[in-house]
């Protein structure tokens, strides 16, 4: 009887080495088989580019009008060399007879403290590809009378396109952006319209330029963009539209 239940035993034991066996060579090859997952390296990660290769966002007017903004950097500040030298220069505000007429006038025309605390974007426009900004600049120096204008970021400069006087406006970019219009050589309350392209700033079209004495009599309003080069608006109260 111990002999048989020796046997029962070592019976038991082969078959539980067996069956461990089987477990152990089934749960190997499991793991064998099995694809890791690949975790993107930083190279993978620096192949991702943004829609736009030169800004990381959309820019934006400052809080104070002070400045162009992306996130919290700074595009370009209303004391910009080329913007506080045109108003020194090209203006008329600061020419021998205009610069004494106020207080202040001197110190807006010398100090750049001065001129950005007096000076500010009264608005801006930015293109679809964000690499263009239009703006309008007004002073308290002389008010409502205002400046408009367009930001390069492809070359980093900026163009002043008007005079500094009453109704001289940037209006819009064209739906691709490949031209914008501003309205400008103002005249005792009319304004003409001005179509440039973006990047040369090559003028497309002039409408009611108040420079001709015809047109005097009548006032032009933009309306809309019908296409990238045709345009609608409002000449007194007839509406026309021009393709360039």
């Amino acid at each position: 009887m111990k002999q048989k239940g020796f046997s029962n035993t070592l019976v038991i034991i082969l078959a539980l080495v067996i069956i461990a066996g089987i477990t152990g060579y089934f749960v190997f090859f499991q793991k064998q088989e099995t694809v890791p997952t690949t975790t993107p390296t930083s190279n993978t990660l620096q192949n991702t580019q943004p829609s736009n290769n030169s800004v990381l966002g959309t820019p934006s007017l400052s809080a104070d009008k002070k400045s162009i903004v992306v996130d919290s950097n700074v595009l370009i500040s209303i004391d910009n060399d080329t913007i506080f030298n045109w108003f020194k220069t090209e203006s008329q505000l600061c020419d021998e007879y205009n610069i004494t007429t106020t207080a202040d006038r001197k110190s807006f025309c010398e100090n750049k403290v001065s001129f950005k605390k007096l000076t500010r974007f009264a608005s801006i426009t930015v293109s679809p590809d964000e690499m263009k900004i239009g703006f309008t600049i007004e002073s308290d120096t002389l008010s409502p009378d205002k400046v408009a204008g367009i930001f390069l970021l492809s070359s980093n400069k900026v163009h002043l396109l008007t005079s500094y006087y009453l109704g001289n406006e940037f209006i819009s970019f064209s739906p691709n952006g490949k031209y914008f219009v501003y309205q400008g050589n103002c005249w005792e309350a009319m304004c003409g319209l001005f179509i440039k392209e973006s990047e040369t700033l090559t003028e497309k079209a002039s409408l009611n330029n108040p420079e001709y004495a015809d047109y005097r009599s009548t006032d032009a309003e933009f309306i809309r963009w019908l296409s990238d080069n045709e345009v609608e608006y409002k000449l007194g109260t007839e509406l026309k539209q021009a393709s360039f």
